[in-house]
């Protein structure tokens, strides 16, 4: 390789590095939607967390985080400065646990226990399960009675099938029951005594969670997160139904459908959905996957068994557990490899522009971001010798048939059938054996499949052009030189715009 060839390699392959960085910068400091700011950390001890829990207050919020050992438990102001109140240590055998400030509920070896400075207390034995809501206390048994504890004031309850949970909602607490044998469940609403509200039945392989709410005054929402198997691929499917305080009511579930207010794709994969009542909304947070990029968080309204959803995180980083604080603040946890960090997303006008500004974190993160992705271009450049050897292969056929009808431009027309060749194959097996939608939607300077092709157009142009400013001719002493620097010239230039975004 010539000095001059080898100045302008080096000044493309600069260039594209260059180019890349920026596009990833600018990718790195994109809003995920134009009302939402990027992500901001809430000071937490370093951790991997498994979930977190909000309590709100007057002036702020109490949020619990755990993981299997113990339970870190912060005190934040309304703008989530938060400081680590205390602490509580957790064994195996620990299973639910509530905790404010001042004092903690869990179960331990099915005892549940009420643990303040002063001293722990147990309240009851073969508990299963308790919920805490203000100063209302709810545990149930393996016996299948239910305790209310209210202001000191205890009420029992017998229910004849196994409860499943319990919702405090308001005023109100609603048993949920389900067969032990079958798919049936019962919502029972506790007065005086256990009054049946409906029964429903499930058809979901797997049911997560029930959720419930109140959306009016004496009207509630239930939304069943389930896992729907079919000749062994899972679809997850959310389902609704609304229902009132009235006994022995006839509901029905309906599906929920999850669209991007963006370009109406739907959402799949719902996970962690939440709801959320405030101004007569009902809004629903959750993760979801989005032209293949799992694990992202949105919110949207839900109305009329349709969620037009809002993107609060981008692409690249993954996304779990989203808790809605406010209609303007949404907390969830942040996967960073093995650890969890606690974040947030706002839509307060100060905290989006603030989000806008470009920091000294920003140029860091951009660089570390091309790096761990360039590790997808090392499997992109892998693929890459498929279509490499079949191109070998049918430039130097047609060379040799050329050749032996001693065609005039044999060698030219050879390099220009391998450079050709080349990139119809190309196009062929990465359209063919990659998922190109998710490519594309990757690839932050690109957003339609024609442009894609271009892209790959230009790749190759680029890779012959340092050959012909450098005077290289296609002929039989440079013809194998200008063939190898092609394909390898190429295969780098793709290594850097199409190989970060393959995977």
């Amino acid at each position: 390789m010539n000095k001059k060839l080898f100045a302008m390699t080096s000044s493309i392959l600069l260039a594209l590095i260059a180019t890349v960085y920026w596009f990833t910068l600018k990718e790195e400091t994109r809003l995920p939607s134009d009302n939402w700011s990027r992500t901001f950390s809430v000071e937490t001890p370093s951790n991997n967390y498994s979930n977190f829990q909000v309590l709100n207050e007057e002036n702020g919020y109490v949020i619990t985080l755990r993981n299997f050992k113990e339970q870190a438990i912060l005190s934040c102001d309304l703008d989530l400065m938060c400081q680590e109140a205390r602490s509580l240590a957790l064994s195996s055998s620990s299973t639910n646990v509530w905790s404010n400030e001042a004092e903690s509920y869990f179960i331990k070896n099915y005892t549940l226990t009420h643990f303040t400075e002063s001293g722990t207390t147990e309240i009851a034995n073969d508990v299963q399960n308790f919920v805490k809501s203000g100063d209302t206390l709810v545990y149930w048994t393996k016996d299948q009675q239910l305790t209310v504890l209210d202001n000191g004031q205890e009420k029992s309850y017998e229910v004849a099938e196994p409860i499943y949970d319990v919702k405090i909602i308001g005023d109100n607490i609603l048993a949920i029951t389900k067969e032990s044998q079958g798919d049936r469940f019962a919502v029972y609403h506790l007065a005086n005594e256990p009054i049946q509200l409906f029964q429903l039945m499930s058809t979901a392989s797997l049911v997560s969670s029930i959720q419930m709410i109140e959306q009016s005054p004496g009207e509630f929402l239930l939304l069943m997160d389930t896992t729907m198997v079919s000749g062994g691929a899972k679809t997850k499917v959310i389902q609704q139904a609304a229902f009132d305080l009235s006994p022995n009511q006839a509901i029905q579930l309906s599906k929920v459908s999850f669209q991007h207010e963006e370009d109406g794709r739907t959402l799949d994969d719902i996970t962690h959905a939440t709801l959320f009542q405030q101004d007569g909304q009902t809004l629903i947070a959750f993760t979801a996957t989005r032209a293949g990029n799992k694990n992202q968080v949105f919110l949207g309204e839900l109305t009329g068994g349709k969620v037009l959803a809002t993107s609060l995180t981008k692409a690249g980083t993954r996304y779990e557990r989203p808790v809605i604080l406010n209609k303007d603040e949404v907390a969830f946890l942040e996967m960073n490899g093995s650890q969890r960090e606690l974040v947030y997303a706002s839509s307060e006008p100060s905290k989006i522009e603030e989000s806008k500004q470009i920091v000294k974190e920003d140029f860091k993160q951009a660089a570390y971001t091309q790096f761990s992705k360039s590790f997808n271009g090392l499997m992109l450049v892998l693929f890459g010798f498929a279509w490499i050897i079949l191109a070998f292969a049918i430039s130097y056929i047609s060379t040799a048939v050329l050749n032996r009808f001693r065609f005039e431009s044999t060698y030219t027309l050879g390099f220009i059938i391998h450079v050709v060749s080349l990139l119809v194959l190309q196009i062929f097996f990465l359209y063919r054996f990659t998922k190109v939608e998710t490519t594309i939607a990757n690839i932050p300077f690109i957003t339609e499949s024609w442009q894609f092709v271009v892209l790959l157009v230009a790749g190759s142009l680029l890779s012959t052009v340092p050959l012909l400013l450098a005077r290289y001719k296609p002929e039989e002493d440079d013809y194998t030189y200008m063939v190898i620097y092609a394909t390898f010239m190429n295969l780098a230039v793709l290594f850097f715009l199409v190989g970060p975004y393959i995977f």
